[in-house]
């Protein structure tokens, strides 16, 4: 019997079809590796500890930009003025251990300047208060302004008021000689003007007749620890230097001194105090004594000491202009502050700063522009705050920054609690033109980003590290550079619902987190609409209307259980190149069956082929009666002779 043979062409093809088989699970590489590359990482740069000055301080400018002026140097002078501040707040605490009844003003030769301290009275003080107290130090100039020339402090109990309806101009010296500031210890500042006249305060260069811009020897500045501070149209300009607390405006709450330097101090200046208190007659005059001088000409009168009262400060802001300070308005250790239809802008560090413990404030039609960080910054332990109808716009980094992590994450020198923080919003704003994200959220509970309308930045709203309960509700979001909203890194319990997403490479971008993503309309995009990466077990994209072109309108392909309904693709163009087609069509177990199923259809085709021509088997092979010339039924014989 012959053998069934394959012809050649069957014979190549298979061996051909059985390498493709082989070669290409190998090489079906999945696609969506391919077509969605990660985000390339951004620079997440957030203070802590170890880039703090003190606790009411940041080193260096948020996006790691060089600081203009001499660190080393200005963090000298911070340490200076804290320790001329405690000199101050000693002597007014050993007024009230020895009961003196010191009732005027009085000067401290603390540090390098003189220091006028208001102290405790009904009447508030006053520009004709401070030209007779200190008629050498607060002059007025050929063009109507007053230059101050030397500190003032402002005790618990005085009221500077420097309001004038008919405008002010005010400038605090501040150059290579030295710089002086306002710091109100628990008493009241009022700084007001009217609209189109307002009280005007800058740094001034005696040298040079004109604005202090340099800040590597220190710059004027104004910062209240404790007490209220009212500010209704003023105009701010060229303040501050290195340290949140001496940044320009800065309203700071408390910093109690230690016992040791209180009892240290203390002992140096008792027995002058009672000396200066009790030694003079009405009509003698008073002698200096070491570390206490009186008011008026330098170096005579009374002297008044009262002690700072330790509590959180107030702060009411209206109308109010701050431009080109180290940083711009510094909030820390605060209570019940409002501002108010303000412009920050141009400042050296991060624009409009909650640093700590600051709670139940209320930002408003606040705007706060090209400054070197970001624009409003949020740090932990701020709780309460309310940003509405607030703009930040042109900043080099962050528009707004909402931080909410823990202070700590175990146990600390200081002890303090490892709870988080949040319950802040920001509603109804303006986030333009900012060099990284135009919203942040770090980390906090109960979160709210409402209705704001986010263009033009590298990433809309961003929500990051361990957030939870953060709800992204109804903002707009155009042309950002690359995801309109990401939720990542261990966020939970995140609602991004009712956005308006045009333009950018991805809509919204889920990564390690848990969110419901519904209701959103994004369009314009080219890469997805939405894109889930990692762990993500719980997350719904559910009825979002996508549009644009690119790979897929939901790249899901990088993550399980989670759930994705109802959205509308219809108008999404997919432009997967053929080659990512062809590698999502052959995964591995596909090739593999597609290879069989080949198989099958070959044999058959070659079977039904070799039917239509079928031969009997054996039809070349002769009868053995042909032969013999006899059958079966009448045999015949031949060869007998029969």
């Amino acid at each position: 019997m012959s053998r069934v043979t394959m012809p050649l062409v069957g014979r190549r093809i298979l061996p051909v079809l059985l390498a493709v088989g082989l070669a290409l699970p190998a090489a079906a590489t999945p696609a969506f590796a391919a077509e969605a590359p990660e985000p390339a990482p951004t620079s997440d740069l957030q203070p802590t500890s170890d880039n703090e000055i003190g606790d009411l301080g940041t080193a260096t400018v948020a996006d790691g930009t060089d600081y203009p002026g001499n660190p080393e140097l200005e963090a000298a002078l911070v340490a200076d003025e804290d320790r001329r501040l405690t000199e101050v707040r000693t002597v007014a605490s050993m007024v009230r251990w020895r009961n003196l009844d010191v009732k005027t003003a009085y000067r401290l030769s603390a540090g390098s300047a003189y220091s006028l301290v208001l102290t405790s009275r009904d009447e508030a003080y006053t520009v004709e208060s401070l030209l007779e107290l200190a008629p050498q130090t607060f002059v007025r100039q050929p063009d109507g302004s007053f230059l101050l020339s030397e500190h003032l402090v402002v005790q618990n109990g005085a009221t500077l008021d420097l309001s004038e309806p008919g405008g002010l101009e005010l400038k605090l010296a501040s150059d290579a000689k030295g710089f002086v500031s306002i710091v109100n210890y628990g008493g009241t500042l009022k700084l007001s003007g009217s609209e189109g006249n307002p009280v005007s305060i800058r740094s001034w260069d005696r040298d040079k007749g004109t604005d202090d811009t340099l800040t590597d020897d220190g710059r004027a500045y104004i910062r209240s620890i404790g007490g209220q501070v009212a500010l209704n149209y003023v105009e701010l300009s060229q303040m501050g230097f290195w340290s949140g607390r001496t940044g320009g405006l800065s309203l700071t709450g408390t910093d109690r001194p230690s016992t040791g330097t209180l009892a240290t101090f203390g002992r140096d200046v008792k027995a002058g105090v009672e000396a200066l208190n009790g030694a003079q007659s009405p009509d003698s005059p008073q002698a200096p004594v070491d570390g206490v001088l009186p008011a008026g000409e330098l170096p005579l009168p009374d002297v008044d000491l009262t002690d700072p009262t330790y509590s959180y400060v107030s702060a009411s802001i209206s109308d109010t202009v701050i431009d080109g300070n180290a940083f711009g308005l510094f909030i820390a250790n605060a209570n019940g502050v409002d501002i108010k239809d303000t412009k920050v802008r141009g400042s050296l560090a991060d624009g409009m700063v909650m640093h700590r413990y600051v709670t139940n404030a209320a930002v408003g039609k606040t705007e706060s522009s090209g400054n070197a960080g970001d624009g409003f910054v949020l740090s932990r332990a701020t709780t309460g705050i309310v940003l509405s109808e607030v703009t930040a716009r042109d900043n080099r980094r962050n528009g707004i920054s909402i931080e909410g992590q823990p202070l700590a994450n175990g146990p600390s020198a200081t002890g303090i609690s490892l709870g988080r923080y949040g319950n802040n919003s920001v509603a109804n704003s303006t986030a333009a033109g900012n060099g990284r994200y135009g919203i942040e959220v770090i980390g906090g509970d109960n979160v709210g980003v409402h209705a704001n309308n986010i263009t033009g930045n590298t990433m809309g709203i961003v929500v990051r590290d361990g957030a939870r309960n953060v709800s992204v509700v109804g903002n707009q979001l155009r042309d950002q550079v690359s995801q309109g909203i990401a939720v990542r890194d261990t966020v939970l319990d995140a609602t991004v619902s009712g956005n308006i997403v045009d333009g950018g490479e991805i809509g919204i971008y889920v990564r390690d987190s848990i969110a419901d993503v519904g209701r959103n309309t994004l369009t314009g995009l080219t890469n997805h609409g939405i894109t889930i990466v990692g762990a993500t077990e719980g997350t719904s994209i559910a009825q979002n209307t996508i549009a644009g072109k690119g790979p897929s309108a939901v790249d899901s392909r990088r993550s399980e259980n989670i759930t994705v309904t109802g959205n509308t693709t219809s108008a999404w163009n997919d432009t997967t190149p053929w080659l990512i087609a062809l590698k999502n069509f052959f995964q591995p177990l596909t090739v593999l069956w597609l290879l069989l199923a080949m198989i099958v259809v070959f044999t058959a085709i070659k079977g039904a082929g070799r039917s239509r021509d079928k031969k009997h088997p054996y039809e070349d092979k002769v009868p053995l009666t042909v032969i013999t010339g006899s059958t079966t039924g009448g045999r015949r014989t031949a060869g007998l002779g029969l």
